[in-house]
């Protein structure tokens, strides 16, 4: 990263690690991990997450798309990889010698991974997608008719090789997790008897706060993605953000009490303050929607982002903070000292999930991994 970048994102391999063995210590070492590095690790960068996994004996992981798993490949994973969204039969085939396990989503889907399994002369191995907890997006429903027949097609084809039976939840809510778990472990159950599966047959549905909040959502499998990189509701106060959105003072003016600030005079001083130039806009994937409500770490200090914010910078309060000058560091997310701007703060003040925002920071900004953990010599 050169010294003029004005705006980077940084990551605490760090503390990645230590939110790894935080999650098992929770699970239990004989709960089957998937550690998921969907959407570059949610930004986090798969170069920097996986080899963490690895050398924790991660040997599963959940990805999206074909570069991700291309990467891990290309990394030294020589473990299992779970596609966890439905894929286009253009992807499936591409995909053929990276053994990647597709999510089957649906009947029609089925023919879909069948048509790819025929292109490639050989069977996928594949997880059937359930729609017991009502997230109804990809999974088969139980009380469709034709649900029966199409499991049975499914168990018929030889180009299907039939893993897992996995669902999704819709909803961070410990009461919802439960009626969904229930409600899955019955469907799949009888959809498992269908398939004439056998005992080896996988069934997940745990995400991060399913798996740390409800202990009978875990099963045969549980996805960790959020966790691993400190992002959870789930009520585990020892996890570490593994990101900051970092950037620099790059000017400063004082000015008297009646100015307006910003675009749309969104913002009218009601005092004489100080006011700093921050070079972060909304095209680095900093939420506009956090114009005048969110917040920045100056010195270990919160201070208010006042304006409006325009595509490449933004204007913070700095009046309370003693000493600060053009060039300090400004923390948009993460820690700075004691104090943290958090995901429950971004979504608070901007009224979205705060992964919107940060699994596309890496991508719009240059990247820094801090803290690798050493190789154990062996």
């Amino acid at each position: 990263m050169s010294a003029a970048t004005p705006v980077w994102v940084e990551i605490d391999a760090g503390a990645i690690a230590h939110n790894l063995d935080i999650v098992r210590s929770r699970l239990g070492e004989t709960t089957r991990f998937c550690g998921v590095v969907k959407a570059d690790a949610y930004g986090h960068g798969i170069s920097a997450t996986l080899p963490v996994l690895m050398g924790a004996g991660v040997d599963i992981i959940g990805i999206t798309s074909n570069d991700e798993a291309a990467e891990a490949r290309r990394l030294g994973f020589t473990g299992r990889i779970l596609r966890v969204r439905v894929a286009l039969r253009e992807e499936i085939e591409e995909a053929g010698e990276l053994g990647i396990e597709e999510w089957l989503g649906g009947g029609d889907h089925a023919r879909v991974v069948t048509a790819a399994a025929r292109t490639l002369r050989r069977p996928i191995r594949v997880h059937i997608s359930l729609n017991s907890t009502g997230l109804t997006r990809d999974g088969m429903d139980a009380e469709d008719a034709q649900t029966p027949a199409l499991l049975g097609q499914i168990a018929a084809s030889p180009e299907l090789a039939v893993v897992g039976i996995c669902s999704h939840f819709p909803c961070e809510d410990a009461d919802d997790v439960r009626a969904g778990t229930a409600a899955f472990r019955w469907q799949a159950a009888s959809a498992a008897r269908m398939l004439g599966a056998g005992a080896d047959v996988e069934l997940h549905s745990a995400t991060s706060f399913a798996a740390l909040t409800v202990p009978e959502s875990r099963m045969d499998l549980v996805r960790i993605g959020a966790a691993l990189y400190g992002d959870t509701s789930a009520p585990v106060p020892e996890l570490r953000s593994a990101m900051r959105l970092v950037s620099r003072i790059a000017a400063i003016n004082p000015y008297p009490a009646g100015r307006t600030v910003g675009y749309d005079r969104m913002a009218r001083l009601d005092r004489a303050s100080r006011l700093a130039v921050v070079p972060v806009g909304y095209a680095d994937g900093y939420p506009r929607t956090l114009g005048g409500r969110g917040h920045a770490l100056v010195h270990g200090r919160k201070v208010p982002v006042v304006d409006r914010l325009a595509m490449n910078s933004l204007v913070i309060d700095v009046s309370d903070v003693p000493a600060v000058g053009i060039g300090d560091e400004v923390v948009l997310y993460g820690r700075q000292g004691s104090a943290e701007i958090r995901s429950a703060d971004i979504e608070r003040d901007s009224g979205s999930i705060a992964a919107t925002a940060y699994a596309a920071w890496a991508r719009l900004n240059p990247r820094v991994v801090v803290n690798l953990p050493t190789p154990a010599i062996r």
